[in-house]
Order: C-alpha cells, then sequence, then structure tokens
C-alpha cells in the first residue's frame, strides 16, 4: 500500500544553499502536512522559523519536539517517541492513512549524520497481521522481515520524480533507523 503524499526536494524546492543540505525536517513536515490537507509555509519560511525559534540546532539538526508543536499549530494531531525497537507503530500509522516522519542515519564521507525521511507506504508479503496485530508481536523478531520493505520520500533528492516512493527492504530500515518517528494526523 502507497498513500499518494506529495513530494518536496530540499535540492529542487529550497534555493538558500546554507539551508538546502538541512532542510529535510521542514520538508518532511511539509509533505505531512499538506497530504492532511493544510496550507504549509514555504519551506524557507519553515526553516527560517525554526531557526530563530530554537527548532533547528546547528549541532544536532531538527528538533523533533518543534516539528511536533509545529504540526500542531498547523491544526493537526503530532507526537514523537523514541526507543522504537520494531516497525509496528509505523505499519499501524500508514493502515490509517498517516505518513510518518522518521530520523535515520546516512553515512557520507565515511561520517555519520542524521536525516529525516517520509515513510509513505509499504508490502509486508504473505502476512494477514495488521498493524494492531504487530504491534502485539517484535516484527524484528519475525522470521520473514527481510521479505518486506517501505515505501519512503527521500528529500534529498535532486530529481523530484526520483525522490518520491523509494523502496527500502525491512532490514535495511532497521540498521539505519534510529528507533525515532513523528507520527502526524489529523
Amino acid at each position: 500500500m502507497k498513500l499518494s503524499v506529495p513530494y518536496y526536494s530540499q535540492f529542487v524546492d529550497v534555493q538558500d544553499s546554507f539551508w538546502m543540505l538541512r532542510a529535510c525536517g521542514a520538508v518532511s513536515l511539509k509533505m505531512v502536512a499538506e497530504y492532511h490537507g493544510k496550507e504549509v509555509p514555504d519551506i524557507m519560511s519553515l526553516c527560517n522559523e525554526a531557526k530563530e525559534q530554537g527548532g533547528y540546532d546547528l549541532q544536532n539538526g531538527w528538533v523533533h519536539d518543534y516539528l511536533v508543536t509545529k504540526a500542531t499549530e498547523l491544526g493537526l494531531q503530532a507526537y514523537r517517541k523514541e526507543g522504537l525497537t520494531d516497525i509496528s507503530e509505523i505499519i499501524a500509522s500508514l493502515e490509517a492513512g498517516n505518513p510518518v516522519i522518521v530520523s535515520v542515519e546516512k553515512r557520507v564521507l565515511e561520517q555519520k549524520r542524521f536525516h529525516m525521511i517520509v515513510v509513505v507506504g509499504y508490502d509486508l508479503p504473505q502476512t494477514t497481521q495488521t498493524g494492531a496485530d504487530l504491534a502485539e508481536t517484535s516484527f524484528v523478531n519475525m522470521p520473514d522481515k527481510t521479505d518486506g520493505y517501505f515505501y519512503y520520500h527521500e528529500p534529498e533528492a535532486t530529481d523530484k520524480e526520483k525522490g518520491q516512493y523509494h523502496v527500502c527492504d525491512i532490514q535495511t530500515f532497521l540498521e539505519y533507523w534510529r528507533g525515532k518517528a513523528i507520527f502526524i494526523s489529523k
């Protein structure tokens, strides 16, 4: 299943060279909020406001609490979770029609940095379990965990067509996911 989430790129839709490398949080929020039918300021306005209000930390990147607050200001329900060890809540959110912003590790030139993407769909083959069922079972311990995959929007793409609906197998997702997610709904 794939949700029809609008796509934005921090390299195509952002002209400011400082923010081009850092706008993933604002871009992700814009995609999710617009999916829910909200009118959202332009990406540069979101970025500059975040910098002024402490929503973007030059050392650590996007402050997840700030993104939750901003989503609430836009009229959405939002909360964040840390320390997640399986994908059951992400699956449940997607099944409810809500894309999920997640924090992942990226390795660039042998350096580890943090990045935000939007999970917009999934495919779990040969399973009849729903997200609610999976909440009762740790997906990490399921034998076929590597058979499924997520669809996600990659804000860092330099081509809008290639940035949307990337596919990532569950094993790779679990390896690079930081166990942090922002859940946003109407």
